[in-house]
């Protein structure tokens, strides 16, 4: 079991794989962005390891040379978990696992889905995601035999040297979780049906739905909460929103209130397995009329994040109006502010783009939010003349 008391939090190493041509500046922004994932679960990172291939190695994703490397560090440092910060296969990482027994059984090694798995097992709350999570892991299970979460690693074998349990057992539990992935879906496919019907039902109640979309960490959340009036958690953490809430907006200029939900947070590199398990969560998104992408405008990767939840949206089909909110305002200069915008509307004129107008908010202190109410409301008048 991994270690979690408040005097010792389980020890990372990070396993990158490059390629050659890769800035140094992109690889720290990836490294960060791991680093704070890692920081969500409630781990510390003590090592590194950064290897420049231009294809990882088929056998164990990295070189034999940076295996024997893993494993001095593994020793020397006490490490509990090893992430390979990509998307490896299962075979590739039982055999750094396997090679690891010599250090210890109880290492774990985990890929950039089983890492965000674990952080999705943190926050979910509902029945919806936790089933998500079981199809996430059953999808991406592999060869592998492990429970995901702080809890120990199950083997294949019965300890370090042994063979495992056979082919045929490796047979068996694939066709285990294959039949563990039909049950999950058909019991998904019931909740989603439950959720279409309550969004209908939702639409008869107020207007909207509004969906709050965007990179994880943007502030979502904190906008959620100045729009509504709610005082949902906010947590600077990755992926601390996972199921959907919803709130209402009420406005002097209609009846009804208009709705607006919170969702889950984007990230880059998100595994495809990832999207295809959380449609249900997505729903919110794509039942949406209006779509509210916050950004974090103070980010220097900003564009690049923008890119990302713009090509997640386009794979979920997601084509609805988009008002652009430019978040976190109040930390930034006016200068800055001004090349900000140039770039944005750049980026924007650069591609077919469903994104209606850009506004500039703060909602942390409120800034500009009622000019943002004042879009959202414009956006529902020219629906109903």
């Amino acid at each position: 079991m991994i270690p979690t008391t408040s005097s010792r939090l389980p020890k990372f190493l990070i396993v990158q794989v490059i390629p050659k041509t890769t800035k140094q500046e992109e690889i720290t922004t990836e490294l960060a962005e791991t680093k704070q994932l890692i920081d969500t679960f409630g781990g510390t990172v003590v090592s590194e390891i950064i290897q420049r291939l231009d294809h990882p190695s088929p056998n164990f994703y990295i070189g034999a040379g940076k295996v024997e490397e893993l494993k001095l560090l593994c020793d020397s440092n006490g490490i509990d978990v090893v992430v390979v910060n990509g998307l490896v296969k299962s075979s590739q990482l039982f055999r750094i696992e396997k090679e690891l027994w010599t250090v210890s059984p109880k290492i774990m090694v985990w890929d950039r889905i089983d890492l965000i798995l674990n952080i999705f097992d943190q926050h979910a709350t509902t029945l919806e995601s936790k089933l998500q999570i079981k199809l996430a892991r059953a999808t991406h299970m592999g060869p592998r035999i492990y429970g995901l979460g702080k809890t120990e690693l199950s083997r294949q074998g019965g300890g370090v040297g042994t063979r495992g349990k056979g082919e045929t057992n490796i047979e068996f539990e694939r066709r285990q979780i294959k039949v563990d992935q039909q049950k999950i879906k058909k019991e998904l496919k019931k909740l989603i049906k439950q959720k279409q019907n309550r969004l209908t039902k939702r639409t008869e109640m107020g207007i909207g739905p509004v969906a709050l979309v965007g990179y994880t960490s943007a502030g979502k959340t904190t906008l959620f909460n100045t729009l509504t009036g709610k005082q949902k958690e906010m947590n600077k953490g990755l992926f601390t929103t996972l199921d959907t809430v919803v709130g209402k907006l009420k406005s002097p200029n209609f009846e009804q209130p208009i709705l607006v939900s919170d969702t889950i947070g984007f990230i880059s590199n998100l595994p495809p397995v990832l999207i295809d398990s959380f449609k249900s969560t997505l729903l919110e998104s794509l039942e949406a009329k209006l779509l509210l992408h916050v950004v974090d405008a103070h980010d220097p990767q900003v564009l690049e994040k923008i890119s990302v939840v713009d090509e997640i949206l386009l794979s979920l089909k997601a084509n609805q109006p988009v008002i652009l909110v430019l978040n976190k305002c109040d930390i930034i200069d006016e200068a800055a502010l001004q090349s900000i915008q140039e770039k944005i509307e750049k980026y924007i004129s650069s591609r077919e783009s469903d994104v209606r107008t850009v506004q500039l908010i703060s909602a942390h202190t409120g800034a500009h939010i009622e000019e943002l109410v004042s879009h959202i409301e414009t956006f529902f008048e020219s629906k109903m003349r």
